[in-house]
């Protein structure tokens, strides 16, 4: 699970703080995750330690070499996504 949160992070552009709220608030992230409403999700401190473990073991170049290289053999390409929360707006007449 850890490392489809580096994934999400990655694609959305998402600080350690943000993965936290996005995780506990989108459902597509949930279901990305495996988890579900009532679990438990990891903690921005978490997200953290797991990523600089990966990076002090020189390990999170090759796991995302390897990530990216599995998504093009399925014929998959991972481009970046945004996040846009729907603007508020006023219906006509309204005031």
């Amino acid at each position: 699970m850890m490392l489809k949160i580096l994934v999400l992070q990655a694609l959305y552009g998402l600080s350690d703080e943000q993965a936290e709220y996005q995780v506990r608030d989108r459902l597509s992230f949930m279901r990305f995750l495996g988890l579900g409403l009532g679990d438990r999700v990891q903690d921005r401190t978490t997200i953290r330690l797991f990523r600089e473990a990966l990076v002090t073991a020189g390990a999170m170049e090759g796991l995302f070499a390897r990530f990216d290289a599995d998504l093009k053999e399925r014929g998959c390409f991972a481009l970046g996504g945004r996040i846009i929360d729907a603007p508020s707006w006023k219906r006509p007449g309204s005031g």
